[in-house]
């Protein structure tokens, strides 16, 4: 009964906070001060696209599935799968979201933060792992160390995504990815 009490009682409370830090966040000014990206890629090719992809096994980026239409300004992103890649340009950060391999919009980020590898212990469980499995990464991990320059790659960055709905308004969109935090804001489709 205690322990109950006592969870009930941490919902409650993290809820209320977690009002507070939506009430305080004006979204509505944050998303008309955003200026829409102001460049192109020439046919939509990431030009760092090709070093990373040879660096690691698998996409180093996180892939978002988006059931409903996102907004930004006159971009409409709608339904479908999309790998997220945070680039630079002249010192704003922007979202690269990817299709097919190629970039079909850009939103810029009204915050970036640092995030330390500890935070992604909190949201990302632990695979199991079988005995079949973890024979044939010990196997591995003996031939890499025999070989290492022609077997190792670097492990892929760790990513998070968290999706809010502020009042029915907005939704926030926040990317856990390697090091970094990025805040995107999109308008919801009232439509």
């Amino acid at each position: 009964m205690k322990k109950l009490l006592l969870k009930i009682l941490i919902t409650l409370s993290f809820i209320t906070v977690s009002q507070t830090v939506f009430a305080e966040t004006d979204f509505q000014k944050i998303y008309e001060e955003l200026a829409p990206a102001d460049f192109e890629y020439i046919f939509g090719i990431d030009p760092y696209q090709a070093e990373e992809y040879t660096q690691y096994m698998f996409s180093p980026y996180p892939l978002l599935r988006t059931g409903v239409n996102f907004i930004f300004k006159d971009t409409v992103i709608p339904p479908g799968f999309y790998l997220l890649t945070p680039r630079k340009y002249h010192g704003q950060t922007y979202i690269l979201f990817k299709e097919q391999g190629r970039v079909k919009y850009m939103i810029p980020c009204y915050k970036t933060d640092v995030t330390t590898p500890e935070t992604y212990d909190e949201y990302i469980a632990k695979p199991k792992i079988s005995k079949w499995q973890k024979v044939k990464n010990a196997t591995s991990d003996t031939v890499g160390s025999l070989f290492p320059k022609k077997t190792r790659r670097k492990p892929i960055p760790k990513a998070y995504m968290e999706i809010n709905d502020i009042d029915g308004e907005f939704y926030q969109v926040i990317l856990y990815y390697d090091t970094g935090k990025y805040y995107l804001v999109f308008k919801q489709d009232k439509s």
